[in-house]
């Protein structure tokens, strides 16, 4: 790696053109010392498992090189890859579609969404959170917290119904499960009090804006960044799914020009 980094130190005063081809044999040879380097450590006979999360959003270039990993592995090797659903034309099963012809044998496993009870042992382990302690003690007024203890157990609510709302709007998917416990802290509807004990108001927890679903939960917090970052992420959709990172720090520095001359 060090060795790489040098060499492209003292490239760095080529032209743009020379540079690209350069960047390209660099590739070419981090494949090739990735893929001996896996032949290595995977014929000493130990059982060897490499996890790759998110696939989904994998490059081409990244594709190709999970490709040679994978040639370049011997037994026992396994590759463990997680994705989201995709289309059929995708280009990682595109490429599991072509090792399958060869000696690779390929197990799929289709994950289904959380139970009710998963469900609750995530928001537990998430919250760290003591159900026996856990309860919605949030008041809706300051009258409301000089009650005596009795009558604030009557207006309490366990983690469980906590659960079975979160339930109801999640439908059990995981991901969407902590994003939507993290915009309920960010909302103030779900806290610590001064013993650094969650509560919540189950009741402003129904009546607020749920998220619904991960569209509205990725537009909900692109209204919480800044205008002018929104406005670079709209010209970023216009160019494309990938925009150079030398394009991005330019649109934020002209973004801050614009935004210094109309103050």
């Amino acid at each position: 790696y060090f060795l790489l980094e040098e060499e492209e130190k003292k490239q760095s005063d080529r032209s743009l053109e020379s540079r690209h081809d350069y960047t390209e044999i660099r590739l070419h040879r981090l494949n090739h010392l990735l893929k001996k380097f896996i032949h290595a450590i995977s014929s000493v006979g130990d059982p060897i498992i490499l996890l790759v999360d998110d696939v989904q959003w994998a490059d081409l270039s990244s594709l190709e090189l999970l490709r040679n990993l994978i040639q370049g592995a011997t037994s026992p090797f396994t590759f463990i890859f997680t994705y989201r659903p995709i289309e059929l034309s995708h280009p990682f099963l595109q490429m599991i579609a072509e090792l399958e012809h060869t000696r690779i044998t390929k197990t799929e496993i289709h994950l289904r969404n959380l139970g009710e009870k998963s469900v609750y042992d995530l928001v537990e382990s998430t919250l760290n959170i003591d159900p026996k302690k856990a309860r919605g003690m949030m008041p809706r007024t300051h009258k409301e917290m000089k009650l005596d203890n009795d009558e604030r157990v009557e207006k309490c609510t366990s983690l469980k119904t906590l659960t079975h709302e979160i339930c109801n709007i999640t439908n059990g998917n995981p991901f969407f499960i902590k994003q939507q416990i993290i915009y309920w802290i960010g909302q103030g509807l779900l806290a610590l009090d001064e013993n650094d004990q969650w509560v919540w108001d189950i009741d402003k927890i129904r009546e607020s804006n749920v998220l619904g679903d991960v569209v509205s939960m990725i537009l909900e917090k692109i209204k919480m960044l800044p205008v002018s970052t929104q406005r670079v992420l709209t010209i970023c959709a216009c160019i494309g799914s990938k925009v150079d990172l030398d394009l991005l720090g330019l649109l934020f520095r002209e973004m801050h020009l614009l935004n210094d001359k109309a103050r």
